[in-house]
């Protein structure tokens, strides 16, 4: 009993000592909100006692002269923890991620005391922080690699500091537990100085975060994407055609229109009175243009820090813009000192523009260039500097630097069509940036011109209303599609622009300007007939061009604002990334009827530009597509931190599409994403113009990873059975209804996410009851078909309504 005693007691202290790590890692769980639960501390707990039960083998021990002395047992743990990272960088699997970072922190502890022994207190609390850092870096960054950086940078931060706490907590513990004192060494290994094995431990750090820096970089997209038969550079759409509204719209009355909603917004700025001006030839607005910019030059507007955002450059480039216009066009609007004092503003803004700031550090890390200035990001820096030089605003003494980027760095339309970031906001902006290159260089792609409002057109939706996805803001289309009709004489795009402005006497909204809208088109606003269309799209980074990659599939029954419009998401690439690949966008008939949970909350503590609830901030369960459960290294990471949540956030950078096929009668669609964690996804969509959409979900992965099917619906009423009526009016007058049908007996959970929202929402979440495969079909039913009775079997789905019957054969069960 008496020799059992000691042993007892330092038992018990190990099992008291692993309560500190396992208590901060609560803590912070707390903090990140993802609640705390007994199995979960009790899982943790028993991992951190393993950790310091096994932290003393891995000690080696020191002699006199400084040498480390690797013995068996702390060799051994050492190719332990090289096999285990082998075999899970082959499985991905969770048990061994966590054997693995138990390990690694393991092997820390252990080194940690003969490393500091006998230095002097300032080299001792240098190396104690290098092997914190180690701690939070080291299985932060792994997971990075692994989920090809998908996270938010900030977020990712967190994560490591949650993970330097924890390993805090794990010092501390083993500290108090006593087993400090270095074993007696009886059998030796190897044998090296301390002084060459921190050397080569911080070289390997050193080669590990270029190597770290170096797939950062890859990660924004692939040098390959999927093609389609049909699909090229000079062809990147395929659509149908649909009967054309038959409404049409004068240019005048389009002009008009927009001059009196410019106008009416309460918020004008300096760019805002110069349309107004330029449009109306009235000297009272040209009076309240000059006062403004007059105002906004003695601010110095766009010549202090930019801090995390640097879009004022865009802001810039409009009053570059307008300037000249309005000068020209009213002889004697300014003085000359005032024209002298507006000349210096513009060339402080230039000066500005080629300040390195923090934050172009970061876009060069990222894009793999020497930082300049110029804001990359939808071209605005280079828009910038080619109204500065083409309007004769530039800084004299920056001219040739202002000519000398432009030269090394043609893009806009002579590269591209489509902006590389993805979300409906940026394609805009992208095209005036190109337009200004265009100015500058008097040379363009005409096809890519084309094709970049094409885009737009494509993507329209049939009521006019602005497009959102992926940022709280939306493409507003009445001004951009009406300076497109300028541009290019396109009647289409006018009658676009007309219809948004229908939207707007509806919908009231703050409308600003836009360059290039000034002067009234000649010509009549006539229907596109554009129907449903496969579109590809640019891909890569500004400073580099990717391949041709899938992009959108839409899907349209026609132009009248009350026909059904339908997108979904095939991209997760680029630096504002999306994660919606395979997910519906929305599902549109004169109001959403499905749409993405943007309703998160904004971070003050994070710098503005990444505050706000935008691209890789907008985590995947907010959208309407699979959901796969972390798994691997990110799964325990999670567990201890708590930062992220429980779904993976890395989607395929591509959906790739199988097929797809148009008739007057239906549009079908199929998609697929492949070894997403081992999880293979097939989405079938069947688009009836007269009144059904059928959506088959299908997927196939491994029994150890869980999967999900989530949907956000538009809908103010609970479901009755498994139908739910859609419609910001769904109680009196629903728009539509969806009928939801689970094919594996899977349960549907309706959560109501937001009752005091203007967009009431209802998440369904599908969990499927077999772990390894589901298959559940969506029906939207709308017009005539509310109501219908639909069924469905493991071959096909029936839905009939009075003497009418539509029957889909379901596609065959994906391959494993």
């Amino acid at each position: 009993m008496t020799q059992l005693q000691p042993k007892l007691i330092s038992l018990g202290k190990l099992l008291l000592a692993a309560i500190l790590p396992t208590l901060v890692a609560a803590v912070f769980r707390w903090l990140a909100g993802a609640g705390i639960d007994e199995f979960t501390l009790l899982r943790i707990w028993g991992w951190v006692v393993a950790i310091l039960f096994v932290a003393p083998l891995c000690k080696p021990g020191i002699n006199e002269d400084r040498n480390i002395l690797f013995q068996p047992a702390s060799l051994g743990i050492m190719i332990f923890i090289l096999g285990t990272w082998i075999i899970y960088e082959i499985s991905k699997n969770t048990l061994l991620a966590w054997l693995l970072l138990g390990g690694i922190y393991s092997l820390l502890l252990g080194w940690i005391i003969v490393f500091v022994s006998g230095l002097r207190l300032w080299a001792r609390f240098f190396l104690e922080g290098a092997f914190a850092a180690a701690a939070g870096l080291l299985p932060a960054l792994l997971n990075q690699i692994e989920t090809r950086f998908s996270t938010e940078e900030f977020f990712v931060a967190l994560e490591i500091l949650g993970l330097m706490m924890f390993w805090l907590g794990l010092r501390g513990a083993f500290a108090w537990w006593g087993r400090m004192k270095s074993q007696d060494v009886r059998q030796i290994v190897w044998k090296v100085r301390r002084g060459w094995l921190l050397a080569g431990l911080g070289l390997a750090a050193f080669v590990g975060m270029i190597y770290v820096v170096c797939e950062y970089q890859r990660s924004f997209f692939p040098p390959e994407a999927p093609g389609f038969p049909g699909i090229s550079a000079e062809s990147p759409f395929i659509c149908d055609e649909v009967t054309p509204s038959q409404e049409t719209y004068q240019g005048e009355d389009v002009f008009a229109g927009l001059l009196a909603q410019v106008e009416a917004n309460p918020a004008k700025s300096s760019p805002d009175y110069g349309f107004l001006a330029l449009g109306t030839g009235d000297e009272k607005w040209a009076d309240e243009f000059r006062d403004s910019l007059l105002s906004e030059a003695e601010a110095a507007l766009f010549t202090e820090p930019s801090g995390s955002v640097k879009y004022g450059q865009y802001l810039a480039s409009q009053r570059a813009y307008f300037y000249p216009l309005v000068r020209d066009a009213f002889t004697g609007l300014f003085t000359p000192s005032q024209e002298q004092y507006i000349l210096n503003w513009f060339a402080e803004i230039n000066q500005r523009t080629f300040t390195v700031e923090w934050v172009d550090w970061m876009y060069a890390l990222a894009f793999r260039y020497w930082p300049q200035g110029p804001y990359e990001n939808q071209e605005n820096g280079a828009g910038l500097l080619s109204l500065l030089e083409t309007n004769q605003l530039a800084d004299p003494e920056l001219s040739d630097q202002n000519q000398k980027y432009l030269a090394e760095n043609p893009r806009g339309w002579l590269t591209r069509f489509r902006v590389t970031d993805d979300a409906a906001v940026y394609q805009p902006e992208w095209i005036e940036n190109a337009w200004y290159q265009a100015l500058y260089n008097h040379e363009t792609d005409s096809a890519n011109q084309n094709l970049s409002f094409e885009w737009l057109k494509v993507l329209a939706l049939p009521d006019g209303s602005p497009l959102r996805y992926n940022h709280l803001g939306a493409a507003e289309y009445a001004n951009r599609a009406f300076w497109g009709a300028n541009l290019l004489g396109d009647e289409t795009l006018l009658w676009l622009a007309g219809r948004a402005l229908d939207y707007l006497a509806e919908h009231p909204s703050q409308l600003s300007s836009t360059p290039g809208t000034e002067n009234p088109p000649g010509q009549i606003g006539r229907s596109p007939v554009i129907g449903s269309c496969l579109v590809y799209g640019d891909s890569g980074l500004p400073t580099q061009i990717g391949p041709l990659a899938p992009d959108k599939i839409v899907m349209r029954s026609g132009w009248e604002p009350d026909d059904m419009y339908l997108l979904l998401n095939l991209r997760f690439s680029g630096w504002h990334r999306y994660k919606a690949t395979n997910s519906l966008v929305q599902i549109y008939q004169g109001e959403p009827l499905v749409v993405e949970d943007t309703t998160g909350e904004n971070f003050d503590w994070l710098p503005t530009g990444r505050s706000i609830f935008r691209d890789k901030r907008i985590p995947r369960e907010n959208l309407n597509g699979l959901q796969i459960g972390k798994s691997g290294l990110a799964a325990a990471l999670y567990g201890i931190t708590g930062v992220g949540g429980p779904w993976a956030q890395d989607p395929p950078y591509y959906a790739e599409a199988t097929h797809f096929e148009t008739s007057p009668e239906f549009t079908v669609s199929t998609t697929e994403i492949r070894d997403w964690h081992g999880w293979n996804h097939q989405r079938t969509i069947y688009f009836y113009p007269e009144g059904v959409v059928v959506v088959v979900d299908n997927a196939q992965g491994p029994q150890n990873v869980s999967a999900a099917l989530t949907w956000h619906f538009v809908s103010e009423v609970p479901p009755k059975g498994n139908r739910i009526p859609l419609g910001s009016n769904s109680k009196t007058d629903p728009k539509a209804e969806v009928v939801l049908l689970p094919m594996d007996g899977g349960q549907v959970e309706i959560q109501n996410l937001s009752p005091n929202e203007d967009l009431p929402l209802l998440q369904a979440h599908y969990q499927t009851l077999e772990n390894s495969h589901f298959q559940t079909t969506t029906i939207f039913l709308y017009n005539e078909w509310i109501g219908a009775l639909a069924e469905a079997d493991s071959r096909d789905v029936t839905i009939r309504q009075n003497e009418r019957q539509i029957k889909v054969v379901l596609p065959e069960v994906l391959d494993e």
